[in-house]
């Protein structure tokens, strides 16, 4: 395992044992089952140190992983129903801007999230000109 999905699986388990502790209301099977999607989204190979989310459980049960940048955000929530949902907000490039609810019980990560992530992706790592991929060249002339 590495840094960032280790970092992100013991960030899951936290927030379970928040919301086990601070929800007694909540369904604890389906949330059990809200916290293995959250285990599945850590181990995904969506984030990486530039893109590490902050990961909570809310009072309904659904684990959220949200990151906020000056190119814009990311918003993927799991709740244990086989149902992932997601925004990814890109203010560099607004046409890049993906979301949807997306029936996940085959576990696989949709194409169009991983795509919005990339492009949002891009931006962080040349934030000057993502789009040609000129960024870092130009910072270094």
């Amino acid at each position: 395992m590495n840094g960032t999905r280790d970092r992100l699986l013991a960030e899951v388990q936290s927030a379970h044992r928040f919301a086990r502790h601070a929800y007694t209301d909540l369904d604890g099977a389906r949330l059990d089952r809200a916290m293995e999607e959250a285990q599945r989204l850590a181990a995904s190979g969506l984030f990486d140190a530039d893109l590490m989310p902050d990961i909570v459980a809310d009072q309904y049960g659904e684990f959220t992983f949200s990151h906020e940048s000056p190119a814009g955000y990311i918003d993927i929530g799991v709740r244990g129903v086989g149902e992932l949902s997601y925004h990814v907000r890109n203010d560099k490039d607004p046409a890049a801007t993906r979301y949807d609810d997306h029936k996940w019980g085959d576990g696989r990560i949709p194409q169009e999230l991983a795509e919005a992530i990339a492009a949002l992706r891009r931006h962080l790592e040349a934030p000057e000109d993502a789009s040609s991929g000129q960024g870092r060249l130009a910072a270094l002339s």
